[in-house]
């Protein structure tokens, strides 16, 4: 069962700051949630890309968040207060989105997406890592971290419940114009937020240990491997279903924009309790089981959605969905942060780049697949890349998740 209410306001009243960093996570997620759903229909539709255009967009600008959001992590643990990398991260995000509002040339869109909403993908990592930090710290360790650890996460997709439905709103009166200007507006929230709630401390001190593995060494453990490819397998499931969903719902089941809206909208409404219930059943040491239950649920979600007929007939799927993410995006963040101790910005970043490495094969796969196999095929592919991901959490051996701290 999820903890009382009562018990989650004392927790986040007691921590100092708390309730600034949820509004700030919250704004982050609004500005996703804005964009996100709406992306291939802007670019197939409005900018004119074909889908193997629209997916080689996509590619490079996940390669480079990819490769840009880890440096950045990496040199974040040692180097650079997270306030700073926040600071940088949102205002990427303001000038990559106002790139996205006005520019339609893709040359243009491709440098503006890698160097600018490229580093802004650097924004949700430090977020979390500087909570794992701050958490962990001496004069914080009457705190719950795993029920703080959630809500964070529960705010990120509690935007989500609104997001979509706004963003499909503001589309129809403003244009695609307005939800990219509207992620501008809510990046400079966030921005504004992180300067009052964020404080320019140093990093937590690490017993320094000359055998201290560096970064290939961590990269290239076994259990982070499988977990990271397994990720990247089911990720790349969810990125294709965001871009296929879309198009089905408005190109294929005779759906309007306001239908996609909700679709995207109800998942959140369930996932705010699910996630809070998970992240408990998670500190009580289920975290590889669970993982493996949402990689399961996420398959029988996509074969589902093959069956779909009208756009209602998604509606109730949607709470199939709702678990998956709420295990899959979350869950994973502390069970990866537990793996790797002393390297909170590293783990962080690693389901964030699992998350986009997965983006990048699903759109790279997208704009190929979809003039294949069609709209119901590409579900049976990510079904395919669930199974394999499941083989891979079943046959790996994870060691015991260690504690970063206390």
């Amino acid at each position: 069962m999820s903890p009382p209410l009562g018990t989650i306001l004392r927790s986040v009243i007691r921590q100092p700051g708390y309730p600034g960093v949820l509004s700030a996570n919250f704004a982050l997620g609004m500005a996703s949630s804005f964009v996100v759903p709406f992306l291939s229909m802007w670019g197939t539709l409005h900018v004119g890309m074909s889908p193997v255009m629209f997916g080689t967009f996509m590619t490079i600008t996940s390669v480079s968040a990819i490769v840009l959001s880890t440096l950045l992590a990496r040199w974040s643990d040692s180097h650079v207060p997270r306030r700073t990398m926040l600071v940088i991260g949102s205002l990427c995000g303001m000038l990559g989105y106002a790139g996205y509002a006005f520019l339609t040339d893709v040359i243009a869109l491709i440098l503006c997406g890698s160097l600018l909403v490229g580093t802004a993908t650097v924004n949700f990592s430090q977020l979390f890592a500087f909570v794992r930090e701050e958490l962990a710290r001496p004069e914080n360790q009457h705190a719950d971290m795993p029920l703080l650890m959630s809500l964070l996460r529960v705010f990120f997709s509690l935007a989500w419940t609104v997001g979509p439905a706004i963003g499909a709103w503001v589309t129809v009166q403003w244009g695609y114009r307005g939800i990219f200007l509207g992620a501008v507006s809510l990046y400079a929230i966030f921005l504004l937020l992180v300067l009052r709630f964020v404080p320019r401390r140093p990093h937590p001190p690490v017993p320094h240990d000359r055998n201290r593995p560096g970064l290939i060494q961590v990269l290239a453990r076994k259990d982070v491997v499988s977990t990271f490819t397994a990720l990247v397998l089911v990720f790349a499931a969810f990125s294709m279903n965001m871009m296929n969903l879309p198009l089905l719902v408005t190109q294929s089941l005779g759906g309007t924009k306001a239908d996609v809206g909700w679709i995207f909208s109800i998942a959140p409404v369930f996932e705010v309790p699910l996630m809070v219930w998970f992240g408990q059943l998670a500190a009580r040491g289920h975290q590889v089981g669970l993982i493996r239950f949402g990689v399961v649920v996420s398959a029988v979600y996509f074969a589902a959605l093959t069956l779909a007929q009208t756009p209602w007939h998604i509606y109730p799927m949607q709470i199939l969905s709702a678990i998956a993410i709420a295990v899959m995006t979350n869950i994973t963040i502390t069970f990866l942060q537990d793996m790797l101790p002393g390297h909170t910005g590293l783990a962080t970043t690693l389901y964030s780049n699992s998350f986009s490495g997965g983006s990048l094969v699903g759109f790279l796969s997208f704009g190929l697949l979809l003039e294949r196999v069609g709209y119901r095929g590409v579900f049976v592919i990510c079904v395919i890349l669930c199974s394999a991901s499941l083989a891979l959490l079943l046959v790996a051996r994870h060691r015991a998740p260690l504690r970063a701290v206390g």
